[in-house]
């Protein structure tokens, strides 16, 4: 399991347009709300990248050629065996293989390290978030959150399991908490909190500094069989990013769990309808597949990266599972 050596020939960094000229000057924001730093993450962290996990075959797909594309580059060739890489955030990344099994590396000990079994067996495909902490993102303390399903209650039950880097040890959260059933990689995280989509669709919130689990509704918007969306941390807030047809619509949650509309795209000319990528970044953008390519779209900045495979990308799915990796932001050229 280990990228190959055409791997690197995939990625072209280069200012692109997603959408047609037009549809590219109709993306707008509301400007009350992008600038004011959150309270999530440091800024020091941008989404570089992403481990793509397709078919036992992962690799790193750079957004940007930062000095951090080495180690992502390790981290693959030396995943330890029938491990996937599952979670990441703030240099933090997670792999897990059967029988429970957990390896963690941070940007202070990189190497894959073993984590303690948890005290009840976890099916290989629980979702799961990780929760960066340290003196103002600068140290490597974790959290690895997982909503492991009930298995003798009714279907859309779950309870949360929480490893603790400075205990080295694995606890239980709240009792089980009724859900609706979440769907497997889909959990983000902002401050103490992770966040998954549910089937429902709901958007159930677990922050383990307070203890609580809840449900949220997705924005009002963000219902029905033909609409794609994902969860995001931008800049310290949780978004979440809604495709209806071939328009973008981006929404910010705020006090008292109001989703605000902060963007929206004109139709994007692209043959097959968008696809959102949830995505971890102190900048302001939001990335998608779109005719088999992914591209960044940063608000702050007005400008979009294009990453492009020398075959056409897997969509995302369950045949392909794309983790988004941040790292302090250091371009090369």
């Amino acid at each position: 399991m280990t990228a190959s050596a055409g791997d690197a020939d995939w990625v072209h960094d280069a200012d692109w347009g997603l959408t047609s000229a037009a549809a590219a000057d109709a993306l707008t924001v509301d400007g009350d709300w992008v600038l004011t730093d959150g309270p999530c993450s440091p800024r020091r962290y941008h989404l570089t990248g992403f481990f793509l996990v397709s078919s036992g075959r992962q690799i790193y797909v750079p957004l940007l050629h930062s000095s951090d594309v080495s180690r992502a580059g390790d981290l693959i060739s030396s995943v330890p065996i029938s491990a996937s890489i599952c979670a990441s955030t703030q240099g933090i990344v997670l792999a897990r293989a059967p029988w429970s099994s957990y390896y963690i590396s941070t940007p202070i000990s990189p190497k894959w390290t073993r984590i303690p079994h948890p005290m009840y067996s976890h099916p290989i495909t629980i979702p799961v978030a990780l929760v960066a902490f340290g003196d103002d993102g600068h140290g490597d303390g974790f959290l690895i959150i997982c909503a492991v399903p009930s298995a003798d209650g009714p279907r859309g039950f779950y309870r949360f399991d929480i490893y603790e880097s400075s205990t080295g040890k694995w606890r239980t959260g709240p009792d089980r908490f009724p859900t609706g059933e979440i769907l497997p990689s889909s959990g983000v995280s902002c401050g103490s909190a992770v966040y998954f989509r549910t089937e429902t669709p709901s958007v159930v919130s677990y922050d383990d500094a307070a203890g609580v689990a809840r449900v949220l509704p997705p924005p009002p918007r963000c219902w029905g069989s033909e609409v794609q969306w994902e969860l995001a941390e931008a800049n310290g807030r949780l978004w979440c990013v809604c495709v209806r047809g071939r328009v973008v619509e981006v929404y910010q949650l705020g006090e008292r769990d109001q989703w605000t509309m902060v963007g929206q795209s004109d139709a994007i000319d692209c043959s097959d309808p968008p696809r959102p990528l949830r995505a971890q970044s102190a900048g302001l953008g939001v990335v998608l597949w779109t005719n088999g390519r992914l591209g960044r779209w940063d608000f702050e900045h007005g400008r979009s990266i294009q990453l492009w495979f020398g075959e056409v990308a897997l969509p995302p799915g369950i045949c392909a599972q794309y983790v988004p990796y941040c790292a302090e932001l250091e371009l090369r050229r």
